[in-house]
């Protein structure tokens, strides 16, 4: 399990390297409306570096303002929709885009999701919102609101939680090459499901990373592998890629494999994919490459 020390090892150095260096959303937010408006190029990390307050007075210049190098409201205002609206101040979903997008989406990246930062709330941050709000244990409708602002913003246990994370993923990707399924099509779905927690279970009994119902774990020991697995997280993780693999050769490809996970394979067997299914697989299909 060397991978899952790694994994683990660069999670939490990545979250102390921040602490340690007064990282911020809201400054993530201002180099994100900086590099829309063309001004910066660096890293997204929300730390007021030099090449940060250099971008920024380049703007501040090109817009005649007071070049000292601090996003207040009138720097604000000429950044237009990249410097709108504070996080918290209205809903976002699907389609929202400016300074609180990119705002979540740091929070997102801190809270272990291998997001891109763009500002724009699309299918990868609605995945995203949905897998940390499933691994909450919170209403999972990809809208963040008070509720998911609360979770996201949470700092005690942190560390903890991207130690799991890097468990689950490494596990993920172990398996994922043992039973010869893409990895991040593997991680993407498990974060879809649970958000990478490891003991969540649903009230229609779905349990684990993969959240696999008593029927799909009886399904896949009896007919598909001939064999018992324990209620572990490497368990719940082999089961749930030995199915995603049995829909994958059943079903067809990826698009029609994710919705038949989601809404039965005799449903897209016999009628397609169908709205529900759609939305799914293209959400989960979303977040593959930041995965």
């Amino acid at each position: 399990m060397r991978r899952s020390v790694l994994l683990l090892a660069l999670a939490v150095s990545a979250v102390l390297a921040s602490q340690a260096r007064g990282a911020s959303p809201k400054v993530a937010a201002l180099q994100v409306a900086l590099f829309q408006r063309g001004y910066y190029h660096a890293g997204f990390d929300g730390v007021t570096d030099p090449e940060t307050r250099a971008a920024t007075k380049r703007f501040q210049r090109r817009h005649h303002l007071v070049p000292d190098g601090i996003a207040g409201p009138k720097t604000r205002a000429a950044l237009g929709r990249w410097g709108r609206h504070e996080l918290g101040q209205r809903e976002l979903r699907t389609g929202r885009r400016g300074w609180d997008v990119a705002e979540l989406q740091f929070l997102l990246r801190r809270n272990g999701v291998s997001i891109s930062l763009d500002g724009i709330f699309g299918l990868a941050t609605e995945a995203a919102v949905i897998g940390s709000q499933r691994g909450a244990g919170i209403a999972s409708d990809g809208v963040v609101g008070p509720q998911t602002l609360a979770v996201l913003r949470r700092r005690r246990g942190l560390l903890s939680r991207l130690a799991e994370h890097a468990s689950v993923r490494a596990e993920i990707d172990r398996w994922s090459r043992h039973y010869g399924v893409d990895q991040q099509l593997g991680c993407a779905l498990a974060w879809m499901e649970s958000g990478h927690q490891s003991n969540l279970t649903s009230p229609a009994g779905a349990w684990g990373v993969f959240q696999i119902t008593p029927g799909t774990w009886q399904f896949v020991e009896n007919q598909l592998a001939d064999r018992r697995y324990p209620r572990t997280v490497e368990g719940n993780v082999r089961v749930g890629l030995i199915y995603l693999r049995h829909l994958l050769r059943t079903i067809g490809g990826a698009r029609e494999a994710l919705a038949a996970w989601y809404t039965g394979p005799r449903k897209v067997q016999r009628h397609g994919i169908g709205p529900r299914g759609r939305w799914f697989a293209r959400t989960v299909l979303a977040i593959r490459s930041d995965c």
